[in-house]
């Protein structure tokens, strides 16, 4: 795939997982379509489906991401196991209360979805 081909994908996924978070602070994930993210991201079904098998493997996707973004947090902030590194780590999640009620929200769609759905999604991510 050459690099233009990479640059769209990457925007492509890029704003259909912006779309899904603002969608996911409003409503529950059972009201939110795939045919509503692909017109508020102004992009085909088809983009949607070449990169997400369902509206439950984006969100485990954006879980994931969150995950690795809080993580890669906590190994630049050293976090030390001291009265400091706690603060700051507290401070952070005072500073991203919406990052983490989102990241929360999916944590408990990822843990409603039937086991062997959630076996394979786990497969594909960690």
């Amino acid at each position: 795939m050459n690099i233009s081909n990479n640059k769209k994908r990457k925007s492509s996924v890029e704003k259909i997982e912006k779309t899904f978070l603002q969608l996911i602070q409003k409503k529950n994930i059972e009201e939110i379509s795939v045919s509503a993210i692909c017109e508020i991201a102004e992009l085909n079904r088809s983009t949607f489906y070449s990169n997400y098998i369902d509206i439950y493997d984006l969100a485990e996707k954006v879980k994931y991401k969150m995950a690795e973004e809080f993580a890669e947090f906590q190994l630049s902030n050293n976090s030390k196991q001291n009265s400091d590194g706690y603060l700051t780590m507290f401070r952070y999640i005072k500073d991203n209360q919406i990052f983490f009620k989102t990241y929360f929200k999916l944590e408990d769609i990822s843990k409603s979805l039937p086991t062997q759905y959630r076996a394979e999604l786990a497969e594909k991510y960690y």
